[in-house]
């Protein structure tokens, strides 16, 4: 199977589309119903965890699309803004997330390096800037704050993304991806 083919197999098999919209629901669940906000910029959550494990099993492109759909869904259920540059953040750490879900290395290495770029570009970065041009948020203290969250948030996203790929059950999701 080429690789444009391989990125795109997931959209094509029914079990891999339940799961990804499986992986939508639980996005909008653990981020917008079961979510702590400490200031309007400061949210904990795990929301990006189903996106970040959907993109592991079945990879980049899948992970944007979960991303995407979650963000977009669960602001219009909460009454949120759609803001896309916060979308492009989530749609960056499933791609970011899937790419480098890729690499060959130990178990926890594997996890550390899907989880904390993908967070800190996407979740630290990216949303912190959609939040300064759209809320006019002090910048500096805004990225400060989602930066200690965000470290908190990927060592327990690490741990379990560590589980997940020492009990195979991320491959057993995504295996479309080794055909």
């Amino acid at each position: 199977m080429g690789k444009t083919k391989k990125l795109f197999a997931c959209f094509t098999d029914v079990h891999s589309i339940v799961a990804m919209a499986l992986f939508i629901a639980l996005s909008i669940v653990f981020g917008k119903f079961l979510a702590f906000n400490i200031t309007s910029s400061i949210r904990i959550s795990l929301e990006n965890l189903p996106i970040i494990v959907a993109a592991a099993a079945y990879g980049p492109i899948a992970g944007a699309v979960v991303a995407a759909t979650a963000d977009l869904i669960g602001c219009v259920m909460v009454g949120y803004t759609i803001n896309p540059i916060i979308t492009m953040g989530a749609i960056s750490i499933g791609l970011i997330a899937g790419t480098l879900s890729h690499i060959n290395c130990n178990k926890y290495l594997k996890s550390f390096i899907t989880v904390v770029p993908a967070h800190f570009i996407g979740s630290v970065i990216i949303k912190t800037i959609g939040l300064y041009v759209y809320f006019k948020l002090p910048f500096l203290l805004t990225f400060a704050g989602r930066a200690g969250v965000y470290a908190i948030t990927s060592a327990v996203e690490i741990l379990i993304l560590h589980i997940l790929f020492s009990q195979k059950i991320i491959q057993k999701f995504g295996g479309l991806r080794k055909k």
